[in-house]
Order: C-alpha cells, then sequence, then structure tokens
C-alpha cells in the first residue's frame, strides 16, 4: 500500500471521528471542536501507525 493511500484513509478517519464527536459533544460542551478535533489527530496518528504497521509485514 502507498504512503499517499494510507495517508487519505487516515484523513478519512479523522474527519468521520471529528465530526461523530463533535456532534455527539454538541449539546453537553459549548466548544465540542476542542474535543473533536483533537481526538479526531489521534485517531489519524492511530490509523496511520497501523496501517504502516501491516505494510511492513
Amino acid at each position: 500500500m502507498h504512503i499517499v493511500k494510507m495517508v487519505m484513509i487516515s484523513l478519512v478517519i479523522f474527519v468521520m471521528v471529528t465530526v461523530l464527536v463533535t456532534q455527539a459533544l454538541q449539546e453537553k460542551i459549548f466548544f465540542s471542536l476542542f474535543i473533536g478535533i483533537p481526538s479526531g489527530i489521534v485517531a489519524f496518528v492511530i490509523s496511520f501507525v497501523y496501517l504502516y504497521m501491516q505494510k511492513s509485514e
């Protein structure tokens, strides 16, 4: 799998997690993006590392 493909998959995961967390916390926390964006970044890094480790096997 190419690096570009891994980054694109991780970017889609980033957007999905950010939107889902932000929507889930919208009623409870006014600035829910402050929670959604960092959780999306964490999901991006974890998914990219996972895909990279699967590529090397």
